[in-house]
């Protein structure tokens, strides 16, 4: 399997986070779940910075806008499981490297 290039292990945190609870959460509960049960610390703007990457390359979905939770999505727990065609590989890299469009 080809790399996904773009993808920080921040954002491999964050889908193995979503992934395991199985429930759409706030980025407060991401970063406190990492921290508590990952022992992994991650920044609250690095979070706030890389789910709107992870949504534009599919891997996550604001399941809730009203209350920011967001989900893993199906695509993102096949990368995960490491079940990305080539093609599919590419397309995420390059979405994720690109990020979502400026919404100025």
């Amino acid at each position: 399997m080809r790399p996904v290039f773009g993808l920080t292990e921040s954002d491999r945190s964050i889908l193995q986070l979503l992934a395991d609870s199985g429930i759409a959460v706030k980025p407060g509960t991401i970063r406190y779940n990492l921290r508590v049960r990952y022992d992994t610390e991650i920044a609250k703007s690095t979070i706030h910075r890389r789910l709107p990457n992870l949504i534009h390359a599919g891997l996550v979905e604001l399941e809730d806008k009203k209350s920011s939770r967001y989900a893993i999505t199906a695509l993102g727990e096949r990368l995960l499981a490491e079940n990305l065609s080539d093609d599919e590989v590419m397309q995420v890299s390059q979405r994720v490297q690109e990020g979502p469009p400026d919404d100025s």
